[in-house]
């Protein structure tokens, strides 16, 4: 996981952008997220009574302003999560997403395959 977050810092730094700190309370709603996906056998931004990501990041206290999330299935490293999402525009804009200061990652096994929850967040 420390590795997904660390090949996101280093695509938001060779496009300019501020490198991102990880947050314990993301990295609950992240690994929280993950656990629930693969318990439920989906694959959603919705989650557990209809949660969204910025439902489930209130739930930790984090006080966001702004949140968004990626999602991914699959993956064997960041390395390879980070190309996959910097080929998508939407997962694209929200690694890059200017506002972020934020970010935190969790990781299940869905269905034998690996299951990834990044969350990007500011106060």
């Amino acid at each position: 996981m420390a590795d997904a977050g660390s090949q996101m810092n280093s695509v938001r730094s060779a496009n300019g952008r501020a490198t991102l700190r990880r947050d314990a309370r993301l990295d609950r709603a992240a690994q929280r997220h993950a656990c629930w996906m693969s318990t439920n056998g989906t694959f959603s931004h919705q989650g557990g009574g209809n949660s969204s990501p910025s439902d489930r990041i209130a739930a930790t206290g984090y006080p966001a302003r702004m949140t968004s999330e990626n999602i991914a299935q699959g993956q064997s490293s960041g390395s390879e999560l980070m190309s996959d999402w910097m080929m998508s525009q939407g997962h694209r804009e929200n690694i890059l997403r200017r506002a972020a200061q934020d970010y935190g990652v969790g990781v299940a096994l869905l269905s034998g395959r690996v299951v990834w929850v990044m969350l990007y967040a500011a106060q």
